[in-house]
C-alpha cells in the first residue's frame, strides 16, 4: 500500500468529523483553512506569532491532504539514504522503540511502517513501540490502527503521548520517550524555533540530546530554510551529537510508485493539489 492510499484512509475519518462539524459547508471551511495553514507557514520566522493551531478538524483534514503524503515519503527517501550510508540495515534488533517529535500528524510513523514493509527481507524488525508526541490531542486517533491499513506483519504499538515544547510540565516527568532508538522531527524545527522567546525551546532539545540512550539516532527533516537549519545544527553540534548524513536545500518530490490520483474524489473538491515539490534539508544524527 502506498503512502497516499494510506493517508486517504485518514482524509476519510478526517472529513466524516468535518462534515459533522460543519455539515454542507464542510468543503468551504477545509477550503478556508488551507489558506490559513499556508498563511502560517509562510510567517514560521515571525518572533512573537502564535502556534498552528489543528484543533478544527477542517485544518486537521486539510494539513493532512496538502502535506502528509509527501512529508512520509520524504522520510522514506531519507531512511533508504541511511540504508545505503551504513551499506546494511538500520536496526539490528527484532523490536525497536521510536519517537515522533511533532508527529501528531502522523507521516513519521507512516513513512517508518512503510521503510520496514518494503525492507523486510532485511530489517530485522517484528516489533514497533511508537511515541507520538505532539500538543494537539485532537490527533491522537488518527493514526493508531496504522498498522491494520498497511496490512503489515509487524506488531505496532503507537502511543500518543501530549507533549509540547514550550511547556516544561508537559515533558519534563516524562522518561520513555527518551529511550527510543531512533528519534524524527519531520518539518517540525520550522514550526517551534520563532517560540523560543525564553529559551525553553531549547531547553527542550537539550534535554532530548542528553537523556536519549547512546546510540539512538534522530532524523531531522525540514523545508530548507537556512534560519531553521542553522539553529537546529547549533542544537545537535552543542550536544555533541555525530552527522552520519545530511542534504541541504535539495529540491525533493515523492518518488516511486506514490501516486497523487490515490486521493481520489477529494483531488476536485478544493482547488488545491497537494504539495509534492519542496527543497529538503535532512540530517541524519548519531548520539555516541
Amino acid at each position: 500500500m502506498t503512502i497516499f492510499q494510506l493517508v486517504k484512509i485518514a482524509l476519510d475519518t478526517l472529513y466524516a468529523e468535518a462534515v459533522s462539524a460543519y455539515g454542507s459547508s464542510a468543503d468551504a471551511k477545509i477550503t478556508e483553512q488551507m489558506g490559513y495553514l499556508s498563511k502560517s507557514y509562510s510567517e514560521l520566522n515571525q518572533v512573537g506569532r502564535k502556534p498552528v493551531n489543528y484543533k478544527d478538524p477542517a485544518t486537521r483534514f486539510a494539513y493532512v491532504y496538502k502535506y502528509v503524503a509527501s512529508h512520509g515519503n520524504y522520510v522514506v527517501q531519507v531512511l533508504n539514504a541511511l540504508r545505503l550510508e551504513l551499506e546494511g540495515p538500520i536496526f539490528t534488533t527484532e523490536s525497536i522503540r521510536v519517537s515522533c517529535v511533532g508527529g501528531g500528524p502522523g507521516s513519521d510513523i507512516i513513512a517508518l511502517l512503510k521503510y520496514l514493509d518494503e525492507r523486510k527481507a532485511t530489517e530485522k524488525v517484528k516489533k514497533v513501540t511508537c511515541y507520538l508526541l505532539d500538543r494537539e490531542q485532537a490527533w491522537a486517533d488518527t493514526w493508531t490502527e496504522l498498522d491494520d491499513s498497511l496490512k503489515t506483519d509487524l506488531l505496532l504499538h503507537a502511543n500518543f503521548q501530549p507533549l509540547d515544547v514550550t511547556n516544561p510540565d508537559s515533558w519534563a516527568q516524562q522518561k520513555k520517550f527518551l529511550q527510543a532508538d531512533l528519534f524524527t522531527m519531520s518539518y517540525f524545527v520550522s514550526e517551534v524555533k520563532a517560540l523560543d522567546l525564553t529559551g525553553v525551546v531549547t531547553k527542550f532539545w537539550q534535554t532530548l540530546f542528553q537523556e536519549a540512550k547512546p546510540g539512538a539516532l534522530f532524523l531531522y527533516d525540514d523545508n530548507g530554510h537556512d534560519a531553521f537549519n542553522s539553529y537546529f545544527d547549533g542544537q545537535w553540534k552543542k550536544a555533541g551529537l555525530k552527522c552520519i548524513i545530511e542534504s541541504t536545500n535539495q529540491t525533493t518530490s515523492p518518488s516511486g510508485s506514490e501516486q497523487k490520483s490515490d486521493l481520489g474524489p477529494y483531488l476536485t473538491k478544493f482547488g488545491q493539489s497537494p504539495k509534492l515539490k519542496t527543497p529538503l534539508t535532512y540530517r541524519v544524527l548519531r548520539k555516541p
